[in-house]
């Protein structure tokens, strides 16, 4: 296949946002102040996990047994296992924490994908901090999705929240659900609407034929 595939994490892989489970579970109260700004559009979402991370208070054993019962999507290995004999190259691509990405994904056997995620480091104790590694100067987010996409051929995206909103943009087959679906629909753009895995594994091999806009016709 020439198709290159990206897929979010938090929502999309997993059940639910395992950053926002994570503060609400270990944060301090403060948390919820930066997620108002962030929700209000006033900071982009390096800014606020930089700011979230120093408010976390949890050992690494306590948030490694927190990761180990977060809930994903029952598919999503069968979709990786699918993408491997298909020749599909896919990687995770998400603007959360590379901790969780790293333990949830071994957790289903799933090693050696790509990951590209924003760096959580245990500085001590119970304390925290985050690094980007994947950021861009013009780009609000902790990992621009459009940077690690450029360059790329027949790129297909499949997400969930307000990170994919952009990468989403510049990908030719779109996987959408939740807050990402209402937004392309509301703007008039192509989607493919998904809720598990096993949609987009039974699409998997019509993807290479796909023409960029075959998404409207099927959603």
């Amino acid at each position: 296949m020439t198709l290159s595939i990206s897929c979010d994490f938090d929502g999309t892989i997993t059940r639910s946002d395992t950053v926002d489970a994570i503060l609400e579970q270990f944060a301090l109260p403060q948390w919820t102040d930066v997620e108002a700004e962030w929700a209000a559009g006033k900071i982009g979402s390096r800014e606020c996990l930089a700011q979230q991370a120093q408010f976390l208070r949890v050992t690494p054993v306590e948030l490694d047994a927190f990761i180990d019962e977060i809930a994903v999507d029952e598919d999503v290995a069968p979709f990786f296992a699918d993408c491997l004999k298909l020749g599909a190259p896919v990687s995770v691509v998400s603007d959360g924490f590379d901790w969780v990405v790293r333990r949830v994904l071994a957790r289903m056997g799933l090693r050696g994908v790509p990951i590209v995620a924003n760096r959580l480091i245990h500085v001590g104790d119970d304390r925290w901090s985050v690094r980007f590694p994947h950021s861009a100067p013009n780009c609000g987010s902790g990992v621009c999705k459009c940077s690690v996409v450029a360059g790329q051929t027949r790129r297909v995206h499949i997400g969930d929240g307000r990170s994919d909103a952009c990468v989403s943009d510049v990908c030719d087959v779109v996987f959408a659900k939740g807050w990402l679906l209402d937004s392309r629909n509301r703007r008039g753009l192509p989607s493919i609407p998904f809720e598990t895995f096993a949609t987009v594994r039974a699409l998997l091999p019509e993807l290479e034929v796909m023409a960029p806009a075959a998404n409207q016709r099927i959603a």
